[in-house]
């Protein structure tokens, strides 16, 4: 039995899917977390959008689920609410009592964590994602992989404080604790989010990060004709008007300048206008949606950007990145690539961004991006792309035979089962 647990970015709800669709036996856990869309399993199966300017700490998720006829899979366990749960975990867990005695402290006011720890207990072997999820999983004694998605693994290596004062150091401790018992640090990425060189570790120096890929059922790109009709449709259904283009783009994530470079992509469209044939969809959601807009509007960009004022779900994401010709994302960071480009990619989405030297080292292997990151970078790709000599059509096949070799199901799947079996020996 595999049990997985922790909500951030629905990493584990995705697993959990093709685990179950495989039919490997598993208990998935939910983790309501901080509440956000993103992080909601019913999020990633509906296809619904909000208007932008909502507020995800006003949504009841029990009541979304019930208007969207959204009905949890068997293997779906919701977690009980349990008063002094954590003594009782620190009476049945086997590791060491100076370590599930913090632990136990740390856990005194998320009462579901009796709940969780039966659940994980129940289980031959546990994926997690997330800080409670990896200390809960540390404290069942089980084998298990950490699946980081960022912040649990900054706080693990030293580089981001979980809290202040006594309390925060005992919380990156135990972070610590967890990642160094784990059996396999897994992750798409060769730092697993770190976003920090070794040398800048603070611990964990010789943390080893395996090669297991989020899974996906990846898919051939859409014919030309039928993307461009799905596309128009997708648009009108939001009421708003999509100028004549040879190429349509599509920007998945919120609108932020200093994150995801969004104004540089902005000025390369305003500087080359008289030389490309491309027009950009972007989202409108974000800590700079209103500057871009504004942007747009001042300087004449409405023939060449489009801003849909809403926030998509992960089926209404798919529909676009089924419809469109290329997106373009990540134009910061550290030279990865997140969840909305892998699952662009998972249909055979060509992809603008930029991937640093990190995949450049044995056992990893480089996706076929169109590289850009700067903005004389992003005006190249727009002309090239404009004037045929990036052939978007021979990107998609790379990018197809890429993902099925490294995120298909099948391939992933023998990845997952060669750490498990490795795990059993010890």
């Amino acid at each position: 039995m595999i049990g997985l647990f922790g909500g951030t970015c629905n990493n584990m709800y995705v697993f959990a899917k093709v685990l179950a669709d495989n039919h490997y036996p598993i208990i998935f856990i939910e983790d309501r977390g901080e509440g956000f869309p993103h992080s909601q399993p019913v999020w990633d199966d509906v296809d619904v959008f909000f208007t932008s300017g909502f507020s995800h700490t006003d949504i009841d998720w029990l009541e979304f689920e019930t208007e969207y006829n959204w009905i949890p899979p068997d293997w779906y366990h919701r977690p009980q609410r349990i008063k002094d749960g954590e003594k009782h975990i620190f009476s049945k867990s086997p590791i060491p009592s100076y370590i599930k005695y913090f632990a136990c402290r740390y856990l005194r006011s998320y009462k579901e964590s009796l709940s969780i720890y039966n659940q994980m207990s129940t289980c031959d072997f546990l994926i997690v994602c997330g800080v409670k999820a990896s200390i809960l999983a540390m404290l069942t004694g089980k084998n298990y992989m950490i699946f980081p998605h960022g912040s649990d693994m900054r706080v693990a290596i030293g580089v981001e404080n979980k809290g202040k004062g006594i309390k925060g150091k005992v919380i990156d401790w135990l972070v610590a604790k967890s990642f160094s018992r784990a059996n396999v640090i897994g992750s798409s990425l060769p730092d697993a989010s770190a976003e920090v060189p070794k040398g800048e570790y603070r611990r964990l120096h010789n943390l080893i990060i395996d090669r297991v890929p989020l899974p996906y059922v990846s898919e051939n790109r859409v014919p030309d004709e039928k993307r461009r009709e799905n596309l128009y449709k997708l648009v009108e259904g939001f009421g708003v008007p999509l100028p004549d283009a040879k190429y349509y783009c599509f920007s998945p994530s919120r609108i932020n300048f200093h994150w995801k470079g969004h104004d540089r992509l902005l000025r390369a469209v305003l500087d080359n206008k008289k030389n490309i044939n491309i027009h950009f969809i972007f989202l409108g959601w974000g800590d700079d949606y209103l500057e871009a807009i504004e942007y747009v509007s001042e300087n004449n960009l409405t023939e060449f950007v489009t801003i849909l004022p809403v926030f998509l779900s992960k089926q209404s994401l798919f529909n676009f990145f089924k419809s469109v010709d290329f997106i373009v994302d990540e134009l910061n960071g550290s030279g990865s690539y997140g969840t909305s480009l892998s699952e662009a990619m998972s249909v055979g989405c060509p992809v603008v961004t930029w991937i640093s030297d990190m995949f450049d080292k044995p056992g990893w292997s480089r996706p076929p991006v169109i590289h850009a990151q700067s903005e004389e970078e992003l005006k190249e790709v727009m002309i090239n792309i404009s004037n045929g000599t990036i052939d978007l059509d021979i990107k998609s096949d790379q990018v197809v035979e890429w993902f099925k070799e490294v995120h298909d199901c099948a391939a992933v799947l023998r990845v997952l089962d060669e750490k498990i079996a490795k795990a059993s020996l010890f």
